[in-house]
């Protein structure tokens, strides 16, 4: 079953498909076969670590902490391959909020898979021609260690760890303060 949200499209053939992301329908007429083919969504919703985020919901979020004037999350595919959430916000110019306390203050009002993974301040809000948010223009995100100072693992244990995380999440280096979700590790 597809839920409301889903875009999808028919195709009619001689067998199965043998992509992941089809289904079969076997039609009554002549033995016609029909693939419904997922395509992706309406809205903005995206799957993180399994779960169904609705992006809105953690805008919301952030359009409440005082110095934010406008906040878009996106999902991302992180230095792992997997979508992570990245939020852009542009916060007032006489306020010297940072990113890690919107991020902290996202932490503190959402549940922990709703958390973005990073927060991208922005001086201007790329526009389209006909003035809606340029999701194509939003600048690259740097994900932890290379947004945040670096901490040299200092035990055998945290040597392991990071080498574990850096062979996992092909990365060239993580710090030992990095979060493994938060790089775009997943449990599955």
């Amino acid at each position: 079953m597809y839920r409301t949200g889903d875009v999808v499209r028919w195709h009619e053939s001689g067998g199965a498909s043998a992509e992941s992301d089809s289904a079969e329908i076997v039609g009554s007429g002549e033995g016609a076969h029909h693939t419904l083919e997922y395509i992706g969504r309406s809205d903005f919703q995206v799957k993180v670590r399994g779960f169904r985020i609705e992006l809105g919901e953690i805008d919301a979020v952030l359009m409440h902490h005082p110095a934010v004037g406008f906040a878009a999350t996106i999902g991302h595919v992180g230095p792992s391959g997997e979508t992570v959430l990245v939020s852009y916000v542009r916060v007032s110019a006489a306020d010297a909020t940072d990113s890690d306390e919107i991020r902290a203050y996202a932490a503190d009002r959402l549940p922990t898979h709703m958390v973005p993974s990073a927060v991208v301040l922005l001086e201007r809000i790329p526009m389209t021609p006909v003035g809606k948010l340029d999701r194509k223009a939003l600048p690259e995100p740097e994900f932890g260690s290379a947004a945040a100072e670096f901490h040299e693992p200092t035990t055998a244990t945290e040597r392991a760890v990071v080498d574990s995380f850096v062979e996992v999440l092909g990365l060239d280096r993580v710090s030992t303060t990095d979060s493994f979700f938060d790089l775009g590790g997943s449990s599955w």
